[in-house]
């Protein structure tokens, strides 16, 4: 049998407890089965986890279409959002927009929020960060844009923002964010645990952005 993982020739390595036979690659040293009970073995799951995450479907929701463990939905989804990687390669000169998006971690008094920037052409979202609504979470998402040397950054009126964006590439005022407000709106619809009005909500910061990883950069 050809190794699930390497493709490489696996030998007999007796049996598992359950009395299934177990195989081993001496190639990348895994042990594995030829045939797995468990539906979560199989390689479509993860994928289809990512999908169901980012179509509004709940962990728990996730877990009952797929017939999953609820654990393992959770450390699929955590594992996938630490293998995606945020678009690079800007180039200098272009507009961004940033906003922020209200949250909370736990219960409602635990108030959270997802600021992010996208580029205003094709809506590409660029970074984010999670935090509290305050000064230095802001300057973690803006100091990463100011490196690429954009044209204009736009924003809404929060005070934040004129300390930290230089005046003459910074654009204030309700009317130009318009793109990343209607992102917004794509936000609380495709991730369950941001919608308004839900019992979904998050209960662990990393859970957070490992979902706002795969539905930003999957």
């Amino acid at each position: 049998m050809s190794c699930n993982y390497c493709k490489g020739n696996c030998q007999k390595a007796g049996k598992q407890r359950n009395g299934t036979p177990r195989l081993y690659c001496a190639v990348c040293k895994k042990y594995q089965q030829a045939v797995y009970r468990k539906v979560a073995y199989q390689p479509e799951i993860t994928k289809m986890v990512g999908n169901l995450l980012c179509e509004g479907v709940g962990v728990r929701g996730i877990s009952r279409v797929l017939g999953i463990a609820v654990g393992t939905v959770i450390s699929r989804i955590k594992s996938l959002g630490q293998k995606v990687c945020k678009p690079s390669g800007f180039s200098s000169g272009r507009a961004f927009e940033a906003d922020e998006l209200w949250t909370y971690i736990g219960k409602k008094s635990n108030e959270y929020w997802v600021a992010y920037a996208l580029e205003r052409q094709t809506r590409q979202v660029v970074d984010f960060v999670v935090g509290k609504r305050t000064k230095a979470t802001l300057k973690a998402l803006i100091e990463p844009l100011l490196n690429i040397r954009p044209g204009i950054i736009r924003t809404d009126n929060l005070t934040h923002y004129q300390r930290i964006i230089p005046k003459k590439i910074h654009l204030a005022g309700a009317y130009c964010i318009n793109r990343i407000e209607r992102k917004n709106l794509s936000i609380r619809t495709h991730l369950k645990r941001l919608s308004r009005r839900t019992i979904a909500f998050s209960r662990d910061i990393e859970m957070l952005k490992s979902c706002l990883r795969i539905y930003f950069w999957r």
